[in-house]
């Protein structure tokens, strides 16, 4: 039986789509056929930058021993597993110029604290497009959870509750990036039009080449984050369902009924600049200029000078406390 095959026949016992790379059905766990599994695939090489952790395909025609996102140097990985690569991509939307602007502007908005001179002096080293690695998710399952609430309470202040009901997820995105953090994907992920997917070799005219990142991980070593992921939604999304205007000790357990993942590879720019010698990152989102983030320098006399006015009014409030008690 060949992968294809196997994926449109599904689990023998739970009917589940079977996908490429799975070694065991992702709802009942039920081993795939050795058959469906068996073709060796290329084991590609990874070049892996050493200060960043970016991650991307190692192309012996293109050598380069510098990270083309931050600039370091980059290491050869050869991974004993095969790599998945992305299948689907979603187009960028904003351009080499939009992306500067945004982040001149950004760079201008940082606040207080921020040197005054940020905008003018910061020295863009770098500003290169990344297709960042993603697993995208689609499930149903059978959620059952448990909560206290305001409800029936009576006397007490809370009652407990509990149900069931059946939830559909969709487009829950796992990250399997190592060229950003956990914590950077989160921030980008909400504003992706998932809609606007295009296969992973399809031009769009007019748009900047970008490098495409390698998945930094099996999808079946993602299970226990995909499971993480949606009864994370499933938690928030019971909460309408509880009675009560007051809620407490929400527990949800999901029992996966079906599930599909796509691997798709979403736009960013990634932004290396330095300030007077010291290197700096900001990212900005691939679709929507306004979504930008990253670090930046901070003012330290004004911190300083913050402190000490902070200091000299609290002692100046203890003087008056004390001359007015006297």
């Amino acid at each position: 039986m060949s992968v294809a095959a196997a994926a449109r026949k599904g689990c023998s016992r739970c009917e589940s789509p079977l996908e490429e790379g799975d070694l065991r059905c992702s709802v009942c766990a039920l081993p795939v056929p050795v058959a469906a599994h068996s073709v060796e695939k290329v084991r590609v090489q990874i070049l892996r930058c050493t200060e960043c952790g970016a991650a991307i395909a190692f192309d012996a025609n293109k050598q380069a021993p510098a990270c083309g996102f931050c600039g370091a140097v980059m290491k050869v990985e050869q991974p004993a597993d095969p790599v998945e690569a992305a299948t689907l991509r979603l187009p960028f939307a904003v351009d080499r110029e939009l992306a500067t602007s945004a982040l001149r502007g950004w760079l201008g908005k940082r606040g207080f604290f921020a040197p005054k001179t940020l905008r003018d002096e910061a020295v863009f080293e770098s500003l290169q497009p990344l297709c960042w690695a993603a697993w995208i998710v689609n499930a149903n399952a059978q959620v059952s959870w448990t909560a206290d609430s305001d409800a029936d309470s009576h006397r007490s202040a809370w009652a407990p509750h509990s149900g069931t009901l059946g939830l559909q997820f969709g487009n829950i995105a796992i990250p399997a990036s190592r060229g950003l953090t956990a914590a950077e994907c989160s921030l980008l992920v909400p504003y992706y039009d998932l809609g606007r997917v295009v296969g992973i070799g399809e031009t769009i005219a007019g748009e900047t080449p970008a490098q495409i990142e390698g998945f930094d991980a099996q999808r079946s070593a993602a299970r226990l984050q995909v499971a993480r992921a949606i009864e994370a939604v499933a938690k928030e999304r019971v909460e309408e369902h509880i009675p009560g205007r007051r809620t407490r000790n929400v527990n949800v357990s999901c029992q996966v009924e079906s599930q599909t993942t796509d691997r798709v590879a979403l736009p960013a720019w990634i932004l290396a600049y330095r300030y007077r010698g010291s290197p700096y990152r900001a990212i900005v989102h691939g679709q929507r200029p306004e979504v930008v983030f990253g670090t930046s320098p901070t003012d330290w006399a004004k911190v300083a000078m913050v402190v000490i006015l902070s200091v000299a009014g609290v002692l100046a409030i203890i003087a008056l406390i004390a001359l007015l008690s006297r």
